[in-house]
């Protein structure tokens, strides 16, 4: 391989490592199948990270253009939220295959979202949350956390039938005796949102007064997950996200390496306009 070819593979890895959101941004502009070739062949947790940030649309044209060992390893390696908006947008086919081939719990989760229309408060929340009965300890609450996958500082405490009781924050947590159990330690939600709820007038709900993160629930306040305000906001965000069109005429790897020297352009600009000004010496000329 040319050193070229591979400067340009080294810098184009670096650039959907470290920043996939504008990763994403350049391969939602190209052709699916090209695109496709690039998420083949990258790690799959790089491309897992930039794919899952990508317009829901392009994103699933990406994953059918992929075989399915290849796909499935990349859902894998998704938030389940992204996985889900993957899903929704592939034919009910090749839908019904991925959701076969996913982890249990994963295929029952996305199945359960994918039960809501997209345009229903079910369908955007993050299943991913930890839930414990009230008979469950601190001590083993807190070590649970420590290996979940789930990201929120909180313990849903839910019966056999995730009918949720109540919330214990990471904070009381840490600060109870082991042996306490969370059904003396919980606290009612702030607020519920209500799963079949539609997206549109859900920005308004004074819950958000209240947390930025608000548990989802069906009726009889069976938990289904949770959503904060940012998924809410890019939800509602989601019918006015286009590609860009414009001609694509370099290649893959050229383009990304061109995204990633802007990125960096970007944020040096930012940073030097952070800088504070200094004074010239009194008598020195002024070489700024």
């Amino acid at each position: 391989m040319p050193m070229e070819s591979i400067r340009e593979s080294a810098l184009s890895l670096a650039f959907m490592r470290d920043h996939p959101g504008n990763a994403a941004r350049v391969l939602e502009s190209l052709p699916p199948v090209q695109a496709a070739s690039l998420f083949e062949r990258a790690p799959a947790r790089i491309s897992a990270s930039v794919m899952a940030a990508m317009l829901p649309r392009q994103a699933s044209n990406c994953l059918a253009s992929l075989k399915d060992a290849r796909a499935l390893e990349l859902l894998a390696a998704m938030p389940l939220q992204a996985t889900v908006s993957l899903l929704r947008n592939l034919p009910d086919a090749r839908r019904r295959t991925m959701i076969a081939g996913l982890p249990t719990a994963s295929a029952l989760a996305s199945t359960i979202l994918l039960g809501y229309s997209e345009d229903a408060l079910g369908a955007w929340a993050d299943p991913e949350v930890l839930m414990l009965t009230a008979a469950s300890r601190a001590g083993d609450a807190v070590e649970r956390m420590r290996h979940a996958e789930s990201t929120q500082p909180s313990v849903y405490v839910t019966d056999d039938s995730r009918h949720l009781t109540g919330v214990v924050d990471l904070t009381t947590l840490l600060r109870a005796p082991e042996a306490t159990t969370l059904g003396n330690l919980m606290r009612k939600p702030q607020a519920l949102l209500m799963a079949h709820a539609p997206l549109a007038g859900s920005a308004a709900d004074p819950g958000w007064e209240l947390a930025s993160v608000l548990p989802v629930v069906e009726p009889g306040e069976r938990l289904v997950g949770v959503l904060t305000h940012d998924a809410l906001a890019r939800a509602l965000r989601r019918p006015l996200d286009v590609p860009d069109d414009a001609a694509v005429t370099a290649s893959l790897p050229g383009l990304l390496v061109k995204g990633y020297w802007q990125t960096l352009t970007g944020m040096v600009d930012s940073g030097v306009g952070l800088l504070p000004s200094v004074r010239p010496v009194d008598g020195a000329p002024d070489e700024r």
